[in-house]
């Protein structure tokens, strides 16, 4: 059956088509991918053509030979052409070329048939109209008088046979129509386009920063937006596609132009997808629509940003105000003819009359038209005429005239009768002014009347003009339709015919079809018999080819077999002659191989001795190795158990000395800490049996007799009958009783003489030896190690405050340094530490990672002087020098981390305070085959045996590292020490410690340059990280990370993290043993608040005295509420799972 063939479309010639064919400018040099485009436009055009659409079938043909012919010039084409040629098929070549030039004749008759009805069309009112060039002179008179007169009209809609543009108020009835669809693309910028467009589904924003020169449509569909793709994919189906931007004119539409751009991508370079027309360009572009059709925008209060100054939105209120005076009746207006009546004042033939229709735009485009303007700076004038209202615009002069006329003579009238006595002065003046007026428009009319003669033969030359021009036209248009005529009379005829003869054409084309079949069947039957001619012939031909071969290959197999008997013939006579031969040289080998068997045998007998002596010697050689490695291997061990036990026999010694040490101090902080008690005075000048005491009450001395056991106020009276307790003197020599010149000794000097002689006297002691006891064993108790003598200058300012609220002196962006000094400074154990100079028993003065002791040495003195109570501030100068000196980052007045700080601190005090001198070597540990219990235990022992001091006890805890590879799922588990939990933060204004823990203990996947080499594919294999908390220390310091990197800048994340002041339970989020002291309490933070560029750090302190919060701003200390400790400037939080107690120390003066 016959497919119906689709109306004509796409183009109105065969030059349109051809032009849509063309290739774009840049296309792909690659032959292959040329073909397999040929291939599928091939596919495509077959398609189209069974479908009945000739248009775009014969496009696409046109279209696969241009991108054959554009691919054969390539030179790789060239170079490999037969495979080439097979892809592309000379079939199909051909068969496209026979398609396009049966499609290329039969849309050359339809398009000349369509042309001819077209202007059949468009002349058919010709032959009506009976119109006389005086009545197109008088219509042509009647356009031109509004325009003369200055009075606005409404535009004239642009012809609909305006190729390639529309007007707003046909883009309106289109808009209307229910079956018309269309998509409108909007070129303007995507801002412009969300801020005000045109209101109906089908309108979508195609930006223009995506339209550039060259562009295709699958580069713009790919940058457009979900919601624009939808239409975008349907401007094949859809009847009309419409372009627009703030000024769109079809003039300006020149080439490298985003609108002729877009027009050219969808209209010529589109191979995909063939549109059903040209698209249009809306005349006057968004601007004129905003104008003629504010209401069907979704923002009418926007300005074209393209125009010289802004749009004027205010009401254009121009009138004048009547005279209360005067009558309110209104003159009738006069009524317009027909022709002169607008548009907008005839009703609408379809009988709809609630369609919006179109302002007229005000000439210049910048104020919206139909808003009226007012001056309220001039006070209202009467109108020359009499009457406030205005002469209607579309009245003629002669109609304006008349009623001006009209209305002077009534005002006249009016002012005549409402005259009064007192008002004749006014009155005489107002006829003045009046007289004046009237002379001045009387001159004014006279001067009209000149222009209009002027013009109005001006007018008459130029619509002679035009009327020649008409008739030369219309001699043209007679002979065009005289043409018409014939094919129109001969195209009816031919249908006439058709029709009268239809019936009988059925019959006959019936008979023509059976004749046709039948001629079918015959040409079939015999085509038939020729392939079978053909096939028989071909087949005798291939029976002669086979016989002649066969033939051929037994004459070349005789001859073949009599040459290979001939040579099997010498063949097996010189087999035989070697064979001979051969027996009798294996004969002579089988010899000499019995000798060199023999031989061979002996020198194998003598190396396999040789050898197995050798391997003996060997065996006892590596017995011996064997045997004096486990000898140096059980010394080592024994050197290491004797040095372990040295080092745990010194560990007991310093830890008893330390315990000797605490309960000395305690008992002396006991002794201290009772009531005061007699003080004890010795004096030797008292009798036996009496001592000297001091009154803590009064301050005074009394003396007790133990003899008698009485107590008295006297000193007691001695044998020399001086009191007890008196300066006794007593004569070394005789004293002259002259007073001499020069120095005399002093009466006070002892007798030698005397206390040697009576050491003489004395009976002698002998020392008892207790035979029967054994000596004790002597340890040497640890001895403290001085620290060196420096003269530290802190600068204090005096004054009464608490233990730990002394403030420290910022030294110039040194905020960050005193903020980690302070919270540590509030770190009960670690100050008494410090301030009981118990860490003079563990400092190394010759660790170079300790940096020899100076770190700590310094930081004592800080610790001593802000638990001192006497100093409102100190100035910590010497300790930044200190610091600065073993860390240059630190030495400046530059803005520094305070989490770095204490991480230089901490690691700083840990090397200069660690009891092991020499670490022993580790042996490197393996997991795999260990539970984790166990290994965790066997790692923490090994990190002790290399770190033992006051920060491994306090602030140290222990992390499980698991990686797994995700090719063979082999798993690597690694315990490691701790001192910081450094907490990542999720992306949100706000979140809780548990969220930050979460996300810390998070699986972490490793790939490209971060993958894992895993241990048994021997490669780098993408893994998976976790990393999970095994032990947690007393003291818990977590870090904040709020400055993270993006790109290669740095930022702050100023999210405020809600963590807990107390009860802070860890057990969820720990995966070794549970522990009952998991809960922690929250006695320090360090803030930070600013940016990266301006910042400023403090520090929120409990007081272990008053356990009160403090804030610590440099040196200025307040107290504070605890609710208040939770911000979003916390940075680095202070938690501990032991109680914060008062040092107990003595203080040093």
């Amino acid at each position: 059956m016959p497919v119906k063939k689709k109306d004509l479309y796409v183009a109105k010639s065969l030059k349109a088509l051809n032009d849509l064919a063309a290739l774009p400018a840049k296309m792909t040099n690659n032959p292959k991918i040329l073909c397999n485009s040929a291939q599928k436009i091939q596919k495509e055009a077959e398609l189209n053509e069974s479908l009945g659409d000739e248009e775009k079938a014969y496009i696409l043909y046109m279209k696969f030979f241009n991108v054959v012919t554009y691919a054969r010039k390539s030179p790789d084409y060239k170079k490999q052409k037969d495979y080439y040629d097979s892809l592309i098929g000379q079939k199909n070549l051909l068969k496209s070329i026979d398609k396009a030039e049966e499609l290329s004749a039969n849309l050359k008759d339809r398009y000349e048939l369509a042309e001819a009805e077209e202007v059949a069309k468009k002349l058919s009112p010709l032959e009506d109209k009976k119109d006389s060039v005086e009545a197109v002179v008088k219509k042509a008179e009647e356009e031109e008088k509004p325009k003369e007169e200055g009075k606005t009209t409404e535009k004239a809609e642009p012809s609909s046979e305006s190729e390639g543009k529309i007007s707003p108020v046909q883009l309106h009835c289109l808009l209307n129509e229910k079956d018309t669809s269309l998509v409108i693309m909007d070129v303007r910028p995507g801002a412009q386009f969300t801020e005000s467009h045109l209101k109906h589904p089908s309108c979508i924003s195609v930006p223009v920063e995506i339209i550039k020169p060259g562009t295709t449509v699958t580069y713009i569909e790919k940058a457009l937006s979900d919601e624009a793709k939808d239409q975008w994919r349907k401007r094949g189906q859809v009847d009309h596609i419409i372009l627009l931007d703030w000024n769109s004119t079809l003039s300006q539409v020149t080439i490298a132009t985003p609108l002729r751009t877009l027009k050219d991508a969808l209209f010529k370079y589109d191979s995909t997808v063939i549109v059903k027309s040209e698209p249009l360009i809306l005349e006057g572009g968004y601007d004129q629509w905003l104008m003629y059709y504010p209401q069907l925008t979704t923002n009418a209060s926007v300005t074209n940003p393209n125009q010289g100054g802004l749009v004027s939105t205010a009401p254009s209120l121009d009138f004048d105000y009547p005279d209360f005076d005067e009558d309110f009746s209104l003159t009738p207006k006069p009524k317009l003819p027909p022709e002169q009546a607008k548009p907008a004042d005839i009703a609408d033939p379809s009988g709809v009359n609630d369609t919006p229709k179109p302002a007229p735009p005000v000439s210049g485009g910048q104020v919206r038209p139909g808003i009226p303007s007012i001056d309220r700076s001039t006070k209202p004038k009467p109108s020359p005429t009499g009457n406030g209202v205005n002469p209607p615009r579309n009245a003629s002069l002669n109609s304006l005239s008349e009623t001006k006329s009209v209305s002077e003579s009534k005002n006249n009238l009016m002012i005549e009768a409402e005259r009064k006595e007192e008002e004749r002065k006014r009155a005489e003046e107002a006829g003045r002014r009046k007289l004046e007026e009237e002379q001045r428009r009387k001159l004014e009319e006279e001067q009209q009347r000149n222009r209009e003669a002027e013009e109005q033969e001006a007018r008459r030359e130029r619509l002679q003009k035009e009327i020649q021009e008409l008739e030369r036209l219309k001699m043209e248009q007679a002979r065009d339709v005289a043409e018409l005529m014939r094919k129109k009379k001969a195209i009816v005829e031919e249908k006439q015919t058709d029709t009268q003869t239809k019936s009988g054409d059925e019959e006959r084309r019936k008979k023509e079809l059976e004749r046709l079949d039948e001629e079918e069947k015959k040409k079939r039957r015999k085509q038939e018999e020729m392939e079978q001619e053909k096939q028989r012939r071909l087949e005798e031909v291939e029976r002669l080819r086979q016989e002649r071969k066969r033939r051929e290959e037994e004459e070349a197999e005789r001859k073949a077999l009599e040459l290979a008997r001939e040579s099997a013939r010498q063949e097996e006579e010189r087999r035989k002659g070697e064979l001979k031969r051969a027996e009798d040289e294996a004969k002579r080998l089988r010899e000499e191989e019995e000798v060199r068997e023999a031989k061979r045998k002996a020198e194998t007998l003598a190396a396999q001795r040789m050898k197995e002596e050798e391997e003996r010697r060997e065996a006892e050689r590596k017995r011996q190795e064997e045997e004096k490695r486990k000898e140096e291997e059980k010394s080592r061990q024994e050197k290491l158990a004797k040095k372990a036990e040295e080092e745990r026999v010194e560990r007991e010694r310093a830890e008893q000395a330390r315990r000797e040490a605490e309960e000395k101090l305690r008992r002396l902080d006991f002794a201290e800490s009772q009531p005061s008690k007699p003080r004890t005075i010795p004096s030797p000048n008292l009798p036996s049996g009496w001592e000297k005491r001091l009154d803590p009450n009064t301050r005074r001395y009394y003396y007790i007799n133990h003899n008698k056991g009485t107590t008295q106020w006297e000193a007691p009276v001695n044998q020399t009958g001086q009191l007890s307790g008196q300066l006794s003197v007593t004569k070394l020599k005789d004293e002259p009783t002259t007073t001499k010149r020069g120095l005399t000794r002093s009466n006070s000097s002892p007798n030698i003489a005397k206390m040697m002689f009576d050491e003489e006297q004395a009976p002698k002691t002998r020392p008892t030896v207790d035979r029967a006891a054994k000596p004790q064993p002597r340890f040497d108790k640890p001895q403290p190690k001085p620290r060196k003598a420096l003269n530290r200058e802190l600068h204090p300012v005096y004054g009464n405050v608490g233990r730990a609220l002394t403030g420290l002196r910022n030294l110039g962006n040194t905020c960050y340094m005193n903020s980690t000094i302070q919270c540590l400074n509030n770190t009960s154990p670690l100050a008494t530490y410090f301030l009981t100079d118990m860490y003079l028993f563990d400092i190394n003065r010759e660790s170079q990672l300790g940096y020899y002791g100076e770190v700590a040495d310094d930081f004592s003195v800080i610790i001593r002087a802000l638990w001192s109570g006497q100093y409102k501030c100190i100035t910590p100068r010497d300790f930044k020098y200190v610091v600065g000196k073993h860390n240059p980052d630190f030495a400046g007045t530059t803005q520094q981390d305070s989490h770095d700080f204490l991480t230089f601190l901490m690691d700083g005090l840990h090397e200069g305070l660690n009891r092991v001198k020499k670490r022993p070597e580790i042996p490197e540990q393996n997991n795999d085959k260990m539970e984790d219990g166990q290994a965790a235990e066997l790692a923490w022992k090994h990190h002790q045996l290399c770190n033992e001091s006051i920060i491994v006890e306090l602030f140290q805890g222990q992390l499980k590292s698991t990686l797994m590879c995700l090719h063979c799922q082999k798993m690597s588990v690694n315990f490691q020490a701790f001192m910081f939990l450094t907490l990542p933060l999720p992306p949100s204004s706000r979140c809780s410690l548990g969220e930050c823990l979460r996300l810390f203990l998070k699986e972490e996947r490793l790939t490209g340059s971060s993958r894992w080499r895993c241990p048994r594919c021997k490669v780098d294999r993408d893994a998976v990280k976790k990393i999970d908390i095994w032990r947690l220390p007393r003291i818990l310091l977590i870090g904040l990370n709020r400055f993270v990197y993006k790109g290669q800048w740095r930022e702050k994340i100023n999210s405020h993290v809600d963590f807990p002041t107390r009860n802070l339970d860890l057990n969820p989020y720990l995966e070794g043993p549970k522990s009952i002291k998991s809960s922690y309490r929250l006695y320090a933070t360090s803030n930070h608040t600013g940016t990266l560029d301006g910042g400023h750090y403090t520090a929120y302190c409990r007081n272990p005295c008053t356990q009160k919060w403090y804030k610590y701003d440099d040196d200025h200390v307040s107290e504070m509420s605890e609710s208040d400790v939770r911000s979003s400037s916390a940075y680095v939080l202070y938690y501990t799972s032991v109680e914060m107690l008062p040092p107990n120390f003595r203080q040093h003066f």
